[in-house]
């Protein structure tokens, strides 16, 4: 699992502002179906629902995706959320 970030959720815009709320997740590489491959934050819950969604061939962005990442929505090292694959 990635490391803990007090990050905005790249999905639903969770943003973590005490030490109450559950750290979100991040880098994580997660699915789009209409913007392709995305490297950003999750939290807990969008990561449980996202987190491990592969592409179908009935997404919009199927065959535009260049398989790795198209977009790149974190402060964190992308590099980390492709050794996590």
């Amino acid at each position: 699992m990635p490391k803990e970030t007090f990050g905005m959720c790249s999905i639903c815009g969770h943003h973590p502002r005490t030490e109450r709320d559950a750290p979100n997740v991040g880098p994580v590489r997660f699915w789009d179906p209409d913007d392709g491959w995305k490297i950003g934050t999750l939290c807990q819950g969008c990561y449980r629902s996202f987190g491990k969604v592969k592409p179908h061939p009935n997404d919009y962005a199927y065959r535009e995706t260049n398989g790795v990442c198209d977009v790149v929505e974190t402060d964190e090292d992308p590099q980390d959320a492709l050794l996590d694959d």
